[in-house]
This record gives C-alpha cells, sequence and structure tokens, in this order.
C-alpha cells in the first residue's frame, strides 16, 4: 500500500474500513491509510449498505473498497452518494459491465479500479484502471496488469507459458 502502481495515496486520503478485519480488503482499508498519512474511518453503523453510503457522504470518504457484489448493490441504490470518491475499488468477483458503465455516467470524478486476487495475494494481485469511457459492447471488465512486485503467468496444463489469447491457467 506504499508507492503501489495501482492508486496514489495521499495523506488527504480518508479510507472507510467497511470490511470485516478477517477479510484481506481491511488489510488495504486500514494500511492504505495508516501508513500513508490519511485517515480511517470505522464504520460506525456496522455494515449495510445504508450505513455504507452515509459514511462516505457524511465522513468525506476518498477512498472505498467494495466487493463486486456490494459495488453493485451500490451503484444501484446508493450511487448518489458514492459522488465525493477519488477511489472506488472493486473486486473479488467478476465485475458487472452494466454497473460499471452506470458508476462511470454517475460518478464522473472518481477513478474506478477492477481489483483482481485470491486472499493468498493479499487484496489484488492484477488492477485494471477502467477508462472513463468503455468501448461500446465489452461484456467484461479485464482483470488488468500485474501491481508492482508481483507477476502472473497464463500457463498451459504442463506449466508452460502459453501464446497471448489462448486459455490457460493464472499463476500469480
Amino acid at each position: 500500500v506504499r508507492n503501489n502502481d495501482f492508486i496514489t495515496i495521499t495523506p488527504d486520503d480518508v479510507f472507510l474500513q467497511a470490511a470485516p478485519v478477517s477479510f484481506d480488503a481491511s488489510l488495504l482499508e486500514i494500511y492504505g491509510a495508516l501508513l500513508n498519512g490519511g485517515r480511517l474511518i470505522l464504520l460506525p453503523d456496522g455494515p449495510g449498505l445504508e450505513s455504507i453510503a452515509s459514511a462516505v457522504r457524511d465522513q468525506g470518504v476518498t477512498t472505498l473498497w467494495l466487493t463486486s457484489g456490494l459495488f453493485q448493490l451500490m451503484i444501484d441504490e446508493h450511487a448518489d452518494s458514492l459522488k465525493g470518491l477519488r477511489h472506488l475499488l472493486a473486486g473479488g468477483d467478476v465485475l458487472s459491465a452494466s454497473h460499471v458503465r452506470k458508476a462511470l455516467e454517475s460518478l464522473p470524478g472518481t477513478k474506478l479500479i477492477n481489483g483482481y486476487g485470491p486472499t493468498e495475494s493479499t487484496t489484488f494481485a492484477c488492477c485494471y484502471r477502467i477508462p472513463h469511457r468503455l468501448e461500446d459492447g465489452p461484456s467484461s471488465i479485464p482483470i488488468g496488469r500485474p501491481i508492482s512486485n508481483t507477476r502472473v503467468y497464463v500457463l498451459d496444463a504442463d506449466g508452460n507459458p502459453v501464446p497471448i489469447g489462448v486459455p490457460g491457467e493464472l499463476y500469480i
């Protein structure tokens, strides 16, 4: 979370700790704020859409991490409450392209990032900064490129690299 290449964190940033401390996402929330001189807001009213929306709106949250499912619900039901965000990171599952489009329309000043990675890689292994304009028709959002100090490979069943465009298994 320091000197990373997927998000710029400054002392002016305010993170919301919405994830339980036993979930790896909480590491980004806690240490992203504290190791960069920012502020950390604990979710005051417990988990829930309205609680997240009011914390973002009332506490000046600038950086928010949501699971894909929670991202979709927040965009459907509380997109206006997210307008003050500088960064909105979502991941943990496939991001809905239609929800990403809706978020881009509703949150023009917010950088959207698709974060991909299993728990073992501690929150993200790859990130994709979603452009402010998506091409017409993409049905999926890319997982992006490896974050700094991380390498990923797409390998075949024998552990050999596959050519670009050939399916394989992702190794981190």
